[in-house]
């Protein structure tokens, strides 16, 4: 696969005349388009954060990239709709504390030959690999829970260099020139101090000093609004509005966010508000509030929604401060709670 000049900018947000530069992408008949994600039809594209991912998937120079900020904030979700934009294979690996290199790279295996019957020994590549290979941007999310020795053990596809397979007989496989690797995660690989991101560990400075680092913060109230319109049009402004508030007031308790507003030794929420979350809720007490039976149901139908949407997921004193933080936006529209009748 080769670049062409065919993607116009106007697919990235860009307006007037720069939305009709040409950037450079691949071919809608490419034999790799079963990994190129999906396109969202209402992403919003954040400049600040477009422009240096773009930069860097076009002029590597010999570095991977590491996307780094709070959860919910997006990191994976740039690169993927990026990567859907321009036609580039995407393919992505969800770390752990207990993955081992060949989980990355490959592992021999058993096969039994379907004909014969015979079982006989074979070698399958990992998703990197594969990854460095075909060409794709391969993307390592939460990459901060490795071990450290499994980040050091990669130190020269990091920086550009070929992945030796020792046990597929030493095989070489030197990066394809589109080939990118990007890792995401919540601390900046000095480990965790906040107690929040459990299982994070402090990564080797080696390691981390052949990468170029971009901070992806949440959106702004505006962005966020600009999202939930598109996505829902016929829903009031004024409620998206307020949910957005709502939203932004929870973050600012969630001890992940270097932002949050807290008075020393208060404590600080353990759950958050994503764009993701925040649509969720949107969207499921959009349909509960026009539905007549749900409201006969739920006497809250905007707390019930908040709870599928986010707050199950969390112990009662965190839901119950999270629907206190609602019902005081919503005010008597808010309607009675049954999270709030047992306070």
């Amino acid at each position: 696969m080769k670049f062409q000049d065919i993607i116009p900018m106007s697919s990235f947000g860009v307006v007037g005349n720069q939305g009709q530069v040409m950037a450079p992408g691949f071919p809608a008949d490419h034999e790799l388009m079963e990994l190129v994600p999906s396109i969202n039809p209402h992403y919003f594209f954040r400049t600040i954060l477009r422009l240096p991912v773009m930069n860097f998937l076009y002029s590597h120079g010999g570095d991977f990239l590491s996307l780094v900020g709070p959860t919910g904030a997006g990191k994976t979700s740039i690169l993927e709709q990026i990567a859907a934009r321009l036609r580039w294979p995407f393919r992505k690996v969800n770390a752990h504390s207990r993955m081992e290199m060949p989980e990355l790279v490959g592992s021999t295996s058993l096969e039994c030959d379907q004909a014969t019957g015979d079982q006989r020994t074979s070698f399958r590549y990992g998703p990197l690999a594969l990854a460095m290979k075909e060409g794709a941007i391969f993307v390592l999310d939460e990459a901060d829970v490795l071990d450290p020795s499994v980040f050091a053990g990669l130190n020269a596809v990091l920086e550009g260099g070929a992945l030796v397979l020792a046990e597929n007989g030493g095989e070489i496989i030197y990066p394809h020139p589109n080939f990118r690797l990007v890792i995401t995660s919540n601390t900046r690989g000095q480990g965790d101090d906040t107690g929040l991101h459990g299982g994070t560990m402090a990564q080797n400075l080696a390691t981390w000093d052949r990468c170029r680092m971009i901070e992806v913060p949440y959106m702004t109230k505006p962005e966020e609004l600009q999202i939930l319109t598109s996505t829902m049009p016929k829903v009031d402004v004024a409620i998206l509005d307020k949910m957005i508030d709502i939203a932004n007031d929870v973050r600012k308790q969630f001890v992940g966010n270097p932002e949050m507003e807290l008075k020393p030794g208060q404590p600080g929420l353990t759950i958050t508000f994503s764009t993701r979350s925040l649509l969720r809720w949107a969207r499921i007490g959009s349909t509960y509030s026009s539905n007549p039976s749900a409201k006969a149901i739920f006497p809250s139908t905007m707390g019930q929604a908040l709870r599928e949407a986010l707050t199950n997921r969390a112990d009662k004193a965190m839901r119950v401060v999270v629907h206190t933080i609602a019902k005081d936006g919503f005010g008597a529209a808010w309607g009675a709670d049954p999270v709030l009748q047992t306070v």
